[in-house]
Parts: structure tokens; C-alpha cells; sequence
């Protein structure tokens, strides 16, 4: 009976181990990965847990992407999913394994964003999932105008919770409904016995240098400061306000500047450490209750492609071009409405008239070579690739610079003495504060409204100038100005009167040389979209 007893006990233990063996080894199903999202868990940690799951069940056909969509699971979990144990993926189908860093930026670009503001553009990081950014407080600035985009095509405003000037630190909020990919990077907690960073270290940034987005580069953690990181990583213009990457894709700083030497080395870059934007960050969450969230609402883009390079080389090569139509005033502005082929123009126009006197001189030689001089050879397609010429419309209003009446009283009655040499006092007539285009009876939304600091500061025997304003400078899409309007009208406000309109209504033929300026364009994307 004994024996019996413990045979059944053996059995029973033995089933028990196979039942728990089972359990254990259940497979990662679609519901296990949503149940993941909605804890908060980042893409890096979804990710990890389905490499290390011995067995996966996902259902990947259509019906059940769509149900991962709707539960906001990011596209790079989307795709570990359909390749559980595979390598990744290169998109070339050459089967080459990617390294960590090219791994981890796959996934940590989702988390990256450009922000631009009136005063330029730099680069922000997503430290939440309800919408919170962090980004370096001179990227915003005193800016009314706050955008964050996330990719080409899709850009959504943002609102400026908390700024820290001293530490360089912002914190922006948005609505991130519109972006379903977006992800919150993992911040870097401080631990004194096993800190996040350590000296020769590697460490990654990904940030918006000059005209490009989303741009990976490395380097070392060279030295390691109470606020700040030193090292040799590459921090070009745009890059202000990116994450600093660990060795294990955590954010341990923010990318504030870059040092770098006249003397032939790479120079150094700083980077204010993460844990000294920690009061900005609480102080943001506390005005998250009392601040309204900006509606997730696509703003305007940049085009993706260029002005057609031929089309220049055709437009600098006329004899006669009539410039007036892009200049004219209103009230106390200049306005400069800037096409790509004016710009252009303006930009090459010495050298063609050089050209043509060295050619005209080497004409009255039969020996001499002939054409020898050719400036639009320079004119290459790779300026197409850095964004040199973008389709799209300028519109840019300077205050004018005028003698003050004063000055004028005073140097009229020193003539009347006899003095002829007091010096012109010239300021500013007005501040730019901001403008609108109205095509018809809508107002066309502007891709960027620009502001430009304008500083003159010049004392000789004839004029006495020093003052500072800020001009403003618009960039528009190409189809802005166009004959179907009707009228067409510019709409400036000053800082001294933020409340006063001034209207300039845009005559037939500036409408209409804007329109045929880009006319190369339309035909372009005209061809285009017939193949």
C-alpha cells in the first residue's frame, strides 16, 4: 500500500512539474504585448522581452495589426513582432546583422523630435507619455510660436511649461494622439553604486543638425562633472537640446553646446547632465493642471524636395530681370518677398557680370581662350541635399532705419551756423512683432514664422546708428500667392501697437511673378505624379 501511495505521489508531482512547465512556458501573445504598453513600459524593454520569450504566438495578419495599432503599440515593436528571433531587419534583405548602437536607434529615434520656435529650430526628447518634452530653454527662447515635429510630414504645436535660463533647460507639452509612434525614452536614474555613465564610456546623441533631422553620432564620455559630461561627440547647430545616450540607450544628459578649437582638433562637446533638469521637470508637471494642452493638429511642413536646379541656371542666364516686383514698403517696413530664383539670382548675380566682362575682354583677342569662365558649373546638384533651395516663399519685413526728427532739427539749425558736419542720428521706426498672408479671404498658415535679431551699431562723422530690433522673416509654401486669390493681402503688426493692423494689398504683377517663379516646380510635381 505504501508503495502504491508514493507511486501516485511521484505521479502527481510529476504531472505538476509538466502543468507548471507549461504554464511557464505559455507563449507571448498579441494581448501579452498590449498588457505591456499599457503599463508604460518603453519600446527597448517590450522589445527585450519578446527576444528573450522561448516561444511567441502573434497573430501579424491584417486584422491583428490593426487591433496592436488601436492599443498604440509603436511600429518598432510592431516589427520584432512579425521577426520575433530573426535579425533585424536592414530593408535591403542582405541578412547583415546591425550592431547595438544601429539596433537601439531604431527604436530611440521614435523618441526624438525637432522643436522649432520663431528664433530657429533645435532638438527635444519625449520624457513622458502624457506629452512632456525636454529641450534647452535657448531653443524656445521668448518665442510665441512652439512646434514640435516629429518626422517629415507630420509636425504639432507645443505650449512651453517651465524654463530654467541658468541650467539652459525647457520643458514643452504637446498632445501626442497624432503620433502614435512616439515613444518616451528612459531617463537615467542617479545611483551612487552603480551610476548610469562612467568615464570612456560610449555615448550616442540623435538630434536635427543644419537642415537634417533625426541624425545619429557617437563618441566618449571623456570626463564626467557634478552638472555637466564633457566629450568628443559632434554637436552641430540644431543639435541644442538632444538626448545623451548611455551605452545602454538611457538619457543621461542634454546636448547643450559644443567647444570646438581653431587649432585643427575636434574639439570638445558639453552636456548638462540629465539630473539637473529634475526641478524644471516637477515644476512642469505641477503647471500641467493649470495650462491648456495644444490640440494635436498637423501644422504646416517643410516640402520635402527641391527647386529644379536647371530652372536657376535658366533664370540667372536672362539679360534683363526686373526686380521691383519683390520690393515695396508698408507703413514704416520694407518687405522682400524671396523666391528661390531671386535668391539665387542675388546670390550669383556678381559673378555673372564679372564673367561677361572677362569674356568681353578676351573677345577682342582671337588668341585668347574663350568662355573660359564659367560660374554656373558651381551651381551642383548637391544643394539640392542640404536644403539650400526649398520651394518655398520668403517673406521677410524690415523695420526701417530713419534719421530721428530731432536729429534732423539739430543738424538744421548747425547748418544754419555753419556746421556741416554733425552726424545723422538713425533708429529704428518700429519693431516687427508678427504678420499674416491672406489669400482671398483665408489666411495662409506659414511653415515657420521666423524672427531675425537686426543690430546696427555705427558712429563715424556722417552717421550716429545703435539700435537693435528683430525683423520678421516667414517662410511660406509655394502655392501661397497665386492669380486664383483674387487679392492678395500682407498684414503686419508692430511690438509698440501688437493690436494695429497694416495692410498692404499685393498689386497684379507681384502676384503674378511669384506665381511664374515657381512655375518649374508645379510643372516638376506635375510629371511626377504622372509616373
Amino acid at each position: 500500500m505504501r508503495r502504491l501511495l508514493a507511486c501516485v505521489f511521484l505521479l502527481c508531482s510529476l504531472m505538476s512539474t509538466y502543468v507548471i512547465s507549461q504554464v511557464q512556458q505559455k507563449p507571448l501573445s498579441n494581448e501579452d504585448v498590449i498588457a505591456m504598453v499599457s503599463l508604460g513600459l518603453s519600446d527597448d524593454v517590450i522589445v527585450e522581452k519578446i527576444r528573450a520569450a522561448p516561444a511567441t504566438n502573434f497573430d501579424t495578419g491584417l486584422e491583428g495589426l490593426k487591433a496592436l495599432k488601436g492599443a498604440k503599440v509603436s511600429d518598432a515593436v510592431l516589427k520584432i513582432m512579425i521577426s520575433p528571433h530573426g535579425s533585424p531587419s536592414t530593408g535591403s534583405g542582405s541578412g547583415r546583422v546591425l550592431d547595438e548602437m544601429s539596433t537601439k536607434f531604431q527604436v530611440l529615434r521614435n523618441g526624438v523630435v525637432t522643436v522649432w520656435s520663431e528664433f530657429g529650430h533645435g532638438t527635444g526628447f519625449i520624457i513622458s507619455k502624457d506629452g512632456l518634452v525636454l529641450t534647452n530653454q535657448h531653443v524656445v527662447g521668448p518665442s510665441e510660436y512652439l512646434a514640435l515635429q516629429f518626422d517629415p510630414t507630420r509636425k504639432i504645436p507645443a505650449v512651453l511649461l517651465a524654463s530654467d535660463p541658468e541650467r539652459d533647460v525647457a520643458v514643452l507639452w504637446c498632445d501626442l494622439s497624432a503620433i502614435p509612434e512616439a515613444i518616451s525614452l528612459d531617463i537615467a536614474k542617479p545611483d551612487e553604486l552603480n551610476p548610469p555613465l562612467v568615464e570612456g564610456e560610449r555615448v550616442f546623441t540623435i538630434g536635427s543638425p543644419l537642415n537634417q533631422q533625426k541624425v545619429i553620432t557617437s563618441g566618449i564620455a571623456g570626463k564626467i562633472e557634478k552638472t555637466a559630461i564633457i566629450s568628443d561627440i559632434n554637436i552641430n547647430h540644431g543639435n541644442s537640446g538632444g538626448p545623451l545616450f548611455n551605452s545602454q540607450g538611457q538619457v543621461v544628459g542634454i546636448t547643450t553646446f559644443g567647444d570646438f578649437t581653431s587649432h585643427g582638433g575636434p574639439g570638445i562637446s558639453g552636456i548638462l547632465r540629465i539630473d539637473e533638469a529634475a526641478s524644471t521637470i516637477n515644476a512642469a508637471k505641477i503647471k500641467m493642471v493649470t495650462v491648456k494642452r495644444p490640440v494635436p493638429s498637423l501644422l504646416p511642413v517643410e516640402p520635402g524636395d527641391s527647386f529644379p536646379i536647371d530652372a536657376l541656371k535658366s533664370i540667372l542666364s536672362q539679360e534683363k530681370f526686373d526686380a521691383k516686383p519683390y520690393f515695396f514698403g508698408v507703413g514704416d517696413f520694407d518687405i522682400t518677398l524671396i523666391t528661390p530664383p531671386l535668391k539665387y539670382r542675388a546670390e550669383r548675380e556678381s559673378e555673372m557680370r564679372a564673367a561677361k566682362e572677362k569674356n568681353k575682354r578676351n573677345r577682342k583677342s582671337e588668341l585668347a581662350v574663350q568662355d573660359s569662365f564659367r560660374p554656373l558649373d558651381d551651381l551642383k546638384n548637391w544643394e539640392q541635399y542640404i536644403g539650400e533651395y526649398k520651394p518655398v516663399l520668403l517673406v521677410r519685413a524690415t523695420p526701417k532705419l530713419r534719421e530721428t526728427g530731432g536729429s534732423i532739427f539739430l543738424r538744421s539749425l548747425a547748418a544754419s551756423g555753419g556746421a556741416y558736419n554733425v552726424p545723422a542720428k538713425m533708429r529704428f521706426k518700429t519693431d516687427f512683432y508678427h504678420m499674416k498672408l491672406v489669400c482671398g479671404s483665408k489666411e495662409v498658415n506659414p511653415i515657420l514664422p521666423g524672427k531675425i535679431a537686426h543690430v546696427v551699431d555705427v558712429r563715424n562723422g556722417l552717421v550716429n546708428a545703435t539700435d537693435a530690433t528683430y525683423e520678421g522673416f516667414y517662410e511660406y509654401p509655394a502655392d501661397a500667392i497665386t492669380p486664383s486669390c483674387g487679392q492678395v493681402s500682407l498684414v503686419l503688426f508692430a511690438e509698440k501697437k501688437p493690436d494695429a493692423a497694416i495692410t498692404k494689398n499685393l498689386n497684379d504683377k507681384t502676384i503674378g511673378r511669384i506665381f511664374d517663379d515657381f512655375a518649374p516646380y508645379r510643372s516638376e510635381q506635375a510629371a511626377s505624379s504622372v509616373h
